[in-house]
C-alpha cells in the first residue's frame, strides 16, 4: 500500500504542474520541433526526419519521445520561397501513460537580405491539433487493497470525468542566417510556442500551457581540411521551467563531393544542472545518424546512477535530378 501511495501522491503533484513540452538533446537534428522558419532549410528537394528518446527507464516507467516531421522546398512554382512541412509526435510519460501527441502543418518563408545572397531572412508559423489523454487503470487506489495485496479487478471509487482532449495548437518563428559557404555559416533563431495556450485540463477547469520561447545560435567553422567545428546553444523558458544546452560537435571528412559523403561527427553537451551529453553521429551521402546520451548529474542521480536517457536522430534527403539542357551554334554550312 505504501507504494501505491507513493504513485498517487507523485500522480497529484504532477498534475498540478504545468505541462511542458517536448524536448531532445539532439534539438539540431529536430528542426522543426526547434523552429518553424527552419522548413526547407536544406540541401536538397525534400527531407525526412525522426526523433526518438528513452529517458528514466533505469528508475521508473520509462519516458518515450517520439517525432516524425517532412519538409520540402518549392513545391510551388510561382512562390519558389515557399517552403512546406509537417510535424507528428508523441510523448508518453510515467505510470499513468500520460501521452501528449501533435499532428502540425508546416509553413515557411525565406527571404535574401542581401545581393549576394549571404544574408536571409527565414520566418514561418504552424498549426494543428494537439491531444492529450491517461490511462487511469494503471493507477493504484486504496480501494483496490485486500489483505495487504492489491486487486485489480476492484473498484477503485474515483470517477474521472474525462481521460483524453483535443486542443488547437500555433506555434511560429523566425531566423537569420550568414551563409558564406557550406563550412561557414551561422544562424540564429527565436521561436514561440502554444501561442493560443490551450486549456490542458482533463477535469475541465482551467489549466493553460504556458507559452515556451525558444532562442538558438548556431554556427559552423572550418578548422583544418577536413575538420569542422559546429558549436550550438540552445536558450529555452516555459513557465517556471528553464533549460539551457551547449556544446560543440567536430565533423571530420573521410570523403566529400558530388557523388560521396562520408563524415564522421563526434562532440561533447551540457545541460546545467542536469546532464553532460556526448554525441557521435555519421553522415553518409543523403542519410545522417546520429545518437546521444544524457548521464545525469542532478541530485536524481542517486536514484538514476547517472542514467538518463537514450537518443537517436536520422534525417534523409532527397534531392531530384535536374537535367540540364545548353544551346550550341550550328555550325555553318562550307561550300
Amino acid at each position: 500500500m505504501q507504494k501505491s501511495l507513493i504513485i498517487l501522491i507523485l500522480f497529484l503533484a504532477f498534475s498540478q504542474l504545468k505541462g511542458q513540452d517536448i524536448h531532445f538533446s539532439q534539438y539540431n537534428r529536430s528542426y522543426l520541433n526547434l523552429n518553424p522558419a527552419l522548413a526547407g532549410s536544406f540541401n536538397g528537394d525534400y527531407r525526412l526526419n525522426a526523433n526518438f528518446r528513452n529517458q528514466w527507464s533505469s528508475i521508473s516507467e520509462p519516458f518515450q519521445t517520439f517525432s516524425f516531421a517532412a519538409d520540402a522546398k518549392s513545391l510551388i512554382s510561382a512562390l519558389p520561397n515557399l517552403q512546406f512541412g509537417l510535424v507528428v509526435s508523441n510523448d508518453q510519460a510515467g505510470a499513468g501513460d500520460l501521452q501528449s501527441s501533435n499532428f502540425l502543418l508546416n509553413v515557411a518563408y525565406i527571404q535574401k537580405l542581401s545581393s549576394d545572397s549571404s544574408f536571409s531572412l527565414k520566418v514561418g508559423a504552424q498549426a494543428g491539433l494537439n491531444s492529450r489523454s491517461i490511462n487511469y487503470a494503471n493507477f493504484r487506489f486504496d480501494e483496490q487493497f485486500q489483505g495487504g495485496s492489491f486487486r485489480a479487478e476492484l473498484d477503485n471509487g474515483e470517477r474521472f470525468s474525462n481521460n483524453s482532449i483535443n486542443r488547437l495548437a500555433l506555434n511560429s518563428g523566425l531566423s537569420v542566417e550568414y551563409f558564406q559557404d557550406r563550412r561557414h555559416k551561422a544562424e540564429v533563431g527565436l521561436a514561440l510556442f502554444n501561442l493560443n495556450r490551450a486549456n490542458q485540463s482533463f477535469e475541465g477547469e482551467a489549466e493553460p500551457l504556458d507559452v515556451r520561447t525558444t532562442l538558438f545560435l548556431k554556427a559552423t567553422h572550418e578548422i583544418h581540411e577536413q575538420i569542422d567545428l559546429i558549436p550550438s546553444i540552445l536558450f529555452s523558458r516555459q513557465g517556471e521551467f528553464r533549460e539551457i544546452v551547449f556544446g560543440s560537435n567536430l565533423r571530420y571528412y573521410f570523403s566529400d563531393n558530388n557523388y560521396y559523403k562520408r563524415r564522421l561527427y563526434a562532440g561533447l553537451w551540457v545541460r546545467p544542472g542536469d546532464a553532460i551529453i556526448p554525441s557521435i553521429g555519421f553522415e553518409y551521402n543523403q542519410w545522417h545518424f546520429g545518437a546521444t546520451y544524457d548521464i545525469n548529474t542532478s541530485s536524481l542521480q542517486v536514484a538514476s546512477n547517472q542514467r538518463g536517457g537514450l537518443e537517436f536522430s536520422l534525417t534523409y534527403i532527397i534531392s531530384n535530378y535536374k537535367a540540364s539542357f545548353r544551346n550550341y551554334q550550328r555550325c555553318p554550312k562550307f561550300l
